[in-house]
């Protein structure tokens, strides 16, 4: 069984946010799910739930961990959520690596975290929640006791894992192992961290799909694993990247790609060749024809606008660590 780190590595793409000074700045406007991420998170998907379990190579990112797939699908039968009507907010993140020789099931569930939010009746999903499963032991959220519920436990190899369910007072639901749930509870939101802040404002909150790196404490292990991508090169300094894609009006229409990138200003002063060798190797698959890239920079952050085709878009994710990610427009809902 594939740990959930290889859920979000292939899934998520990549960049950079560094300790960022907010005095003489409005406070950020970030997307919900940053708001409430784990403080602690090192890379996260996130995407609408009817996009996210029904597209396919989605799908298959999801079902690479058995019992996260298992957990996930038993939640949305229980609760009578039809993926393909719901509009909510699907989101899976990794909250830390496991360590080398950490092969067991606990070991490797203890580290995702599934996040559902966003959704049309948030007091029926957590409703849902209540009626469907039974309550053991309670959660301190936001300063506040919420119940834990079974969801199921799993035993392999002489090791049990618990997944449990916890709401809290904004309605969303967070299902994990009670090791993953007790560190989401430990850490303040990522998305009070003015360097994740100040990267997360500048993609579309509203896209269809978008995700987080954190690329410094994730590259040392996974740098030698990363032959043919452009993340090993990432110049020192950047700590917070997130992404957002969002499909055109009709599939022979491109998709608007954001990367945005905070950090050092000795980081971000460096970036801008890595991000030009991105732009080049989108077009060297195919002649651009649409608008020229977009680059915007301050002193702690950058950001890349663009338009993409269907095959630039999948040798980006390729270039940002994402083997096998592809979005094809048969599996692409309409913005």
């Amino acid at each position: 069984m594939r740990r959930p780190a290889a859920i979000l590595i292939l899934a998520a793409a990549a960049l950079a946010s560094v300790p960022l000074s907010l005095a003489c700045r409005p406070k950020p406007r970030v997307p919900g799910w940053v708001q409430a991420a784990p403080g602690d998170c090192l890379a996260s998907l996130t995407g609408e739930a009817a996009w996210m379990l029904n597209h396919k190579e989605l799908q298959s990112l999801i079902s690479r961990d058995p019992v996260v797939e298992r957990a996930l699908d038993l939640f949305l039968q229980k609760a009578h959520i039809n993926p393909r009507t719901e509009t909510g907010r699907l989101s899976l993140h990794l909250v830390g690596l496991p360590r080398a020789g950490e092969t067991s099931l606990q070991k490797g569930l203890e580290h995702a975290l599934i996040q559902l939010n966003q959704f049309k009746d948030p007091a029926a999903l957590v409703g849902a929640l209540s009626e469907s499963f039974p309550q053991e032991g309670s959660l301190r959220l936001q300063g506040r006791d919420w119940p834990l519920y079974v969801i199921l436990d799993v035993e392999a190899q002489g090791t049990k894992a618990h997944i449990r369910a916890a709401s809290d007072e904004k309605g969303q639901v967070w299902i994990g192992s009670l090791e993953a749930l007790n560190r989401l509870a430990s850490q303040a939101p990522l998305g009070t961290q003015p360097d994740a802040a100040l990267a997360a404002e500048w993609i579309d909150a509203k896209a269809p799909l978008q995700g987080f790196l954190q690329p410094e404490s994730l590259l040392g292990s996974l740098r030698p694993h990363l032959d043919g991508s452009l993340l090993k090169d990432l110049p020192r300094g950047l700590t917070s990247l997130f992404w957002s894609i969002t499909p055109g009006a009709d599939k022979d229409q491109p998709y608007r790609f954001e990367l945005a990138l905070a950090g050092s200003p000795e980081g971000i002063n460096q970036v801008t060749p890595w991000l030009q060798r991105l732009v080049a190797a989108a077009n060297a698959s195919q002649s651009g024809t649409g608008p020229a890239p977009e680059l915007t920079q301050e002193k702690r952050r950058v950001r890349l606008r663009c338009s993409l085709t269907v095959e630039q878009l999948k040798l980006v994710m390729e270039k940002l660590g994402q083997p096998g990610f592809s979005l094809r427009p048969s599996g692409a809902p309409q913005a």
